[in-house]
């Protein structure tokens, strides 16, 4: 039985704090396999998408080439979600998902923060069902709250485990936006060379 990963989101852009996420998850839970899937309209968010998810996945693509090709990580970037019209819901990707991994067992990633509104998400009772729930820490929550929703779940008979990383929090938003405004040499901070290139090159998000 293999592990397989996933972890999706916008990645609008992809930077570092999703390196850095993506690495410590493939570590701790010593991944066979992690699928990194952009979304095509998230539920949550629905007008953040402005480029297209052609460009997001081509920026994941380039970001995590050097973990396939140098660290010998199984990543893929996987269009799943982005080759369908409409929302993206979490039940329907892990459910396809399910059916390709039959065998394997499937590790959800998610953020904290998302996570304790996990009851306002489509069928999620069914979702914890399918697969591992991991968190993620991020800045803007607190923990306790996320420990005891953990607990009252895992008590209920759902997987529910913590990544317990080091939280690395950026604005996609405020990339965006140094982005237009031409703030390209802070930016080295937040995003791979690779994937700076590639936005100055076809001049994403500047005229928007």
């Amino acid at each position: 039985m293999n592990k397989i990963g996933v972890f999706g989101g916008t990645f609008n852009p992809v930077h570092k704090g999703h390196e850095i996420i993506a690495t410590e998850f493939y570590n701790k839970f010593n991944l066979d396999k992690l699928l990194i899937i952009p979304s095509s309209i998230p539920p949550h968010k629905p007008s953040d998408l402005n480029i297209s998810s052609q460009n997001r996945l081509e920026m994941c693509g380039i970001c995590f080439d050097k973990y396939i090709n140098l660290y010998n990580y199984n990543i893929e970037i996987s269009d799943i979600e982005t080759k369908k019209d409409g929302v993206s819901y979490s039940f329907d990707t892990v459910k396809t998902l399910r059916e390709i991994y039959s065998d394997d067992l499937i590790y959800f990633l998610v953020g904290s923060d998302m996570f304790l509104y996990l009851e306002y998400w489509r069928r999620y009772k069914e979702l914890l069902e399918m697969c591992v729930f991991v968190v993620a820490y991020r800045n803007n929550t607190d923990i306790t709250e996320v420990l005891e929703l953990r607990d009252d779940l895992i008590n209920q008979g759902y997987k529910i485990e913590l990544l317990e990383n080091t939280a690395f929090e950026i604005s996609s938003t405020e990339l965006r936006e140094k982005i237009k405004n031409g703030d390209f040499y802070n930016l080295r901070n937040y995003l791979s060379p690779e994937v700076l290139d590639y936005i100055k090159e076809r001049k994403i998000y500047v005229l928007q």
